[in-house]
């Protein structure tokens, strides 16, 4: 396993930054009463709440499979993962900043974190694919 990915920190980093985060977070997003309480949503959102949870819940398991069969190949999970997060960074300190994006601005404020966990992500998606091209990128 841990030979698929170079060595042992780009594992570890594939592991914390596309397992274990996003499944994390998609448990909270799951069981969607507390995230309901601390954002003061209603919760008519529940269904909007539920699909939410779709991303980090597929991104977690697709990396669980990644981690069994090797990421040999695997571009695509990575290129979507970057582009993802990518456009989150974009919104989130657009919205952070109040530089755009502003529907519905009055009703919620996105939190620093929001920006920082877009940061990591794009730092984890972007070192693998940097690190693991030879893999990712097969001719």
């Amino acid at each position: 396993m841990i030979e698929n990915f170079n060595n042992i920190y780009l594992f570890l980093l594939f592991l914390v930054g596309c397992i274990l985060t996003p499944g994390f977070y998609a448990f909270q997003l799951w069981e969607a009463k507390g995230i309901f309480r601390r954002y003061n949503i209603d919760d008519s959102a529940t269904l909007v709440q539920r699909f939410a949870a779709a991303w980090p819940t597929a991104e977690s398991l697709t990396a669980i499979i990644i981690i069994i069969i090797g990421p040999q190949g695997n571009w695509a999970f990575f290129v979507l993962g970057f582009i993802v997060f990518l456009a989150n960074f974009i919104y989130n300190t657009g919205t952070y900043f109040n530089l755009a994006f502003t529907l519905g601005r009055d009703k919620y404020k996105v939190a620093p974190e929001a920006m920082y966990a877009s940061i990591f992500k794009l730092f984890v998606y972007g070192t693998l694919l940097i690190s693991l091209r030879e893999k990712l990128f097969i001719n």
